[in-house]
């Protein structure tokens, strides 16, 4: 899972990316604070220069396939650090209809959106080689008020919304970890 470091120079690029930075570090951090036991690598990515040629994404899928590495599932956050309203899956058809049986697990964070059918920019080199892929989906309401804008600042962005968004891409990927 990861976001990347990137952003537009003319704001300090909180929302776009790093809040998904932030929240892609929080669920390890959740996973170690609760004692959680991972049965896969779970790994966290700060991918470079989305923004000018996705470089940083290509590469890792490079790498990846060079590699010859196993990924069971690949989550990015790249929409802004507001409430999250779920999770945008680009799997085969029995992927989509597991995950899409959990959803009422997510319920109670306000979650309820699983119909996107597309996923994070960085992590499209990993779909290319059939990795199940997604994108946690926010709140969009506000997030095109400040997106490559001045406005793109830290005081922007909500704890709250911010840590909501990291607890549900922690079950999501402890549901993965645990039931994939």
């Amino acid at each position: 899972m990861g976001g990347h470091l990137d952003s537009w120079d003319v704001g300090e690029g909180a929302h776009d990316d790093g809040a998904g930075i932030v929240q892609s570090i929080e669920v390890l951090r959740t996973f170690k604070n609760l004692g959680l036991k991972n049965n896969h690598t779970i790994r966290v990515v700060c991918f470079a220069n989305e923004e000018n040629g996705v470089k940083g994404g290509q590469q890792y899928g490079k790498t990846v396939k060079e590699n010859n590495e196993k990924h069971l599932f690949a989550l990015e956050s790249d929409a802004g650090g507001f409430s999250p309203r779920g999770i945008a899956l680009e799997m085969d058809a029995d992927k989509i209809n597991q995950i899409t049986s959990w959803s009422p697990l997510f319920l109670p964070y306000g979650a309820y959106d699983f119909e996107g059918r597309y996923s994070g920019t960085d992590i499209y080199p990993l779909k290319d080689m059939g990795i199940p892929t997604a994108e946690l989906v926010p709140d969009s309401q506000r997030y095109f008020d400040i997106h490559h804008t001045e406005e793109d600042t830290f005081e922007k962005v909500n704890r709250r919304e911010l840590l909501l968004g990291a607890t549900i891409m922690t079950q999501m990927i402890y549901m993965i970890d645990n039931k994939w």
